[in-house]
């Protein structure tokens, strides 16, 4: 019996370990016969790189789906595009609609994105399972974007002009009131790049002066704290999987670092990646940031541990860029 045991747990193991070499990266690079950028995807490792799109277009910023299954994106020709089965070898590439920067909604079936209301910048949501829909208004089209949803999909924040300046505000998608967006900053900055906890208890953001310098904020409890103090201009906060650190961009003449802190503002650490100046990066788990950096001829996608400091490279050499990883 204790055999059996034993082999189960080993069993177990295997799969586990299994699984977790499964998890993929999307990226875009110009390592295609047309010299477009086009979406691939690859393990952690780097290994296994695929293209998934083909279009005669520039894709940018691939993201998954909550299941791991579909990925989005939009291209230099500002249209929105999904790739339904990204494990499939035949690449089969549907247009969404007009616009940028899109995103999934938790179920997946609805995508978050970036397009123009009476030639404002806003908010929509579409959904892709139902033929011939078209997509509605979320935001109240004041110039809104850089839009992150919360965990649970039910809080959008979000960067929009108030009083003549960017605010971060946030909506509540389950409030059916006129009152549903509230701000959240508390300064007469412009305030840019916010992100929300996976408790939605905290949100932080960069708020830019009149001399372009970023601080990073957090608004907690209705208190606004400034945490990046002393550093160059810093922007692009996002919080860890478990809330505890944040990782930000600074930047510093022409080149940009990655830092990490705690949610106070302390153990700041300036982190060694390679490949040049930080493009994007985000959170694989507390430990891992995903990340590109790069220069006018080049640019690299690498995985950097914030504790041991080690470094891997796992695309290089042309354009790879803007990688995102399954959750």
């Amino acid at each position: 019996m204790r055999a059996v045991k034993l082999i189960i747990l080993i069993t177990l193991i295997v799969t586990n370990i299994s699984f977790a070499q499964k998890k993929k990266i999307a990226y875009c690079s110009n390592d295609t016969p047309t010299g477009f950028l086009q979406v691939f995807t690859m393990n952690e490792d780097g290994s296994d790189k695929k293209q998934v799109s083909d279009i005669p277009e520039n894709c940018m910023k691939p993201r998954w789906s909550p299941d791991g299954k579909q990925i989005v994106f939009y291209s230099d020709r500002g249209f929105v595009y999904l790739i339904r089965d990204a494990g499939l070898d035949k690449k089969e590439t549907f247009l969404v609609w007009g616009g940028i920067n899109p995103t999934f909604m938790p179920g997946g079936e609805q995508i978050l994105f970036n397009n123009e209301y009476e030639d404002v910048l806003s908010i929509f949501v579409i959904d892709t399972t139902a033929y011939g829909v078209e997509p509605q208004l979320i935001s109240d089209g004041s110039y809104s974007n850089m839009q992150v949803l919360s965990t649970g999909g039910d809080k959008l924040v979000f960067s929009s002009f108030d009083d003549g300046t960017k605010a971060i505000m946030m909506a509540d998608l389950n409030d059916t009131t006129d009152n549903y967006i509230s701000e959240v900053s508390m300064n007469n900055e412009a305030n840019l790049e916010p992100d929300i906890s996976s408790d939605d208890s905290k949100i932080i953001y960069s708020s830019f002066d009149n001399n372009l310098k970023g601080t990073v904020k957090i608004n907690e409890n209705g208190k606004e704290t400034a945490l990046s103090k002393g550093l160059p201009s810093s922007n692009v906060p996002r919080f860890s999987p478990d809330g505890s650190m944040i990782a930000f961009a600074v930047i510093d003449n022409s080149s940009v670092s990655l830092y990490v802190m705690d949610v106070n503002g302390g153990s700041r650490k300036e982190l060694d990646f390679k490949g040049g100046s930080l493009g994007t990066f985000q959170w694989i788990d507390n430990d891992r940031i995903l990340y590109d950096a790069g220069s006018d001829t080049k640019s690299s996608v690498g995985i950097v541990n914030i504790k041991s400091g080690k470094n891997d490279v796992i695309a290089d050499g042309g354009f790879n860029l803007q990688a995102w990883i399954q959750k």
